[in-house]
């Protein structure tokens, strides 16, 4: 299925953007009455019949939507940025691809990188949206500081901080179904101690993803997986909805 992505849609918006138009015209040849899926990165499909072939401003008509299956937990990740943009790249597109919720980041004392476009990354997570047949886009929050970063999380999700330490727990044993979850993933230079005791003064229990030590963004995506394997609902086909 190939998807084109136009967030206006709930707004009355009838038309594709100038690239999305180009890419369906000039690279796909759609025809006057084609039919073309849309998605509003909101949780709604949409069925449509191109009215005009226009590549730089395709108009459409709306014939019938669905919205996305629901899940009954949520993911918000929370990680310091690797000082190679091409691997928080690759992370933003991976979670967006199972699923998660809202994507934070975070200037930590160890942090290698100090700033970021979120411009970028959001044209990643809309590319991973549609590649994966999905509706929804992650909200992606500005890089804030460590301490800043409390201000903004759910107080009814349980909180988890990666560290591998002798008091963290596997991840597998923290994880509950059909709950909510912030878990923080530091940088590569680990969480400083201070940050570590002023995540717990907010509520965060440190967890751990096995033995081996991870770069940033595979304990990142370790821990979205575990969390939406052993958080989702599984159908009676053995699926687990959001992956």
């Amino acid at each position: 299925m190939q998807l084109f992505y136009q967030p206006g849609v709930p707004q009355g918006v009838n038309h594709l953007d100038s690239e999305e138009s180009k890419h369906c015209i000039k690279v796909l040849r759609k025809k006057l009455n084609d039919p073309i899926d849309i998605v509003d990165g909101k949780g709604t499909f949409y069925k449509a019949l191109i009215t005009e072939t226009n590549p730089r401003k395709t108009p459409f008509s709306i014939v019938g939507q669905r919205a996305e299956d629901l899940k009954n937990y949520s993911i918000h990740l929370a990680v310091a940025p690797t000082k190679r943009l091409e691997r928080i790249e690759w992370l933003v597109e991976k979670a967006t691809e199972l699923g998660v919720d809202r994507i934070s980041f975070i200037q930590c004392r160890n942090s290698e990188r100090h700033r970021l476009r979120l411009e970028r990354l959001q044209r990643k997570a809309i590319s991973a949206m549609k590649q994966s047949i999905k509706a929804t886009l992650p909200r992606m929050d500005e890089l804030v500081s460590f301490v800043d970063f409390f201000d903004s999380i759910d107080p009814e999700a349980n909180k988890l901080l990666a560290h591998l330490s002798e008091t963290a727990r596997p991840l597998l044993t923290v994880a509950m179904p059909g709950a909510s979850y912030c878990v923080l993933v530091g940088p590569e230079g680990d969480f400083s101690k201070e940050e570590i005791a002023m995540a717990a003064d907010h509520g965060f229990q440190t967890m751990h993803l096995g033995n081996s030590r991870l770069r940033t963004e595979t304990a990142a995506l370790a821990a979205v997986v575990g969390l939406a394997l052993s958080a989702g609902r599984v159908d009676e086909g053995g699926k687990v909805l959001g992956l």
